[in-house]
């Protein structure tokens, strides 16, 4: 592995034939796609002072549409064990 230095980032070189592969725990798939969780803050613990729609980016599988717990926002994911 290499370290690179390009601006404000540190960039590393790795050998992706060496990475795993995350796959789906429903059904094994290994694509996933982009989507997202969307919470609602309260006014009451909001720091603006008013209520708040903030969508959280996750992975869900290409083919049945699973979120695996390892891409769940935390407090989804503890409310699942």
């Amino acid at each position: 592995m290499n370290k690179t230095n390009q601006g404000d980032s540190t960039r590393y070189n790795v050998d992706m034939s060496l990475a795993e592969d995350v796959q789906c725990d429903s059904c094994e798939g290994i694509t996933f796609r982009s989507c997202f969780f969307i919470k609602k803050i309260s006014a009451l613990i909001s720091p603006t002072g008013k209520e708040t729609i903030v969508p959280v980016e996750s992975f869900a599988c290409n083919s049945c549409g699973h979120v695996n717990t390892q891409f769940m926002p935390t407090i989804i994911a503890e409310g699942k064990k």
